[in-house]
Formats: C-alpha cells, structure tokens, sequence
C-alpha cells in the first residue's frame, strides 16, 4: 500500500487528536461520536477504506461497524503512525 492507493483513509478519532495531526487528506469521521452511523451510511458501500485511531482499538470497531453497515472493502491500519508508514501519506496538522 502506498500514497497512489484510490482508498479513501477515514481518520476515527475526535476532531481535537486530528487537528493535532492526521494522515494528509483523511476524513474525519469519529468513532465516538453519536452521528457515526449515520455518516458511514453515506460512504459508498462498493469504494475502498483505509481506517485508523490513535492506537488501532478505535478503528478495530469502526471498521466492524462499517461492514455491519453494508461496506466491505476495509484495511485498518490501527494507529497513526502506522497508517502514515503503510501508506506512505506524511502526518499534517490543521
């Protein structure tokens, strides 16, 4: 998996730990928030994910609430870091 990958990377963890720095051009989508469902309902079921939290329990869930939801094609890629190294997408702040 590198920068080229067509997935869309959903960042799930809350706005504050993603202002503080996330994978350039991921969604913020958090986990912990009561709008999450709804908001992964819009994704399109048929697209690639690519998911990740702070320490990768965050985004364990999501994804499994996600393919509950119908979407079926998900990598998590559990923390920061390690979704920055696989992808090889650099870590910005907002």
């Amino acid at each position: 998996m590198n920068a080229a990958t067509n997935a869309l990377i959903i960042d799930v963890r809350t706005p504050e730990e993603f202002i503080a720095g996330h994978v350039r051009g991921a969604l913020l989508i958090d986990f912990k928030d009561a709008s999450f469902d709804a908001k992964i309902a819009e994704l399109d079921p048929n697209a690639e994910y690519i998911v990740y939290c702070r320490s990768g329990n965050r985004s364990a869930q999501a994804a499994a609430r996600m393919r509950e939801a119908g979407i079926g094609n998900i990598v998590d890629l559990g923390s920061l870091e390690n979704a920055s190294a696989k992808t090889g997408i650099d870590i910005v702040t907002d």
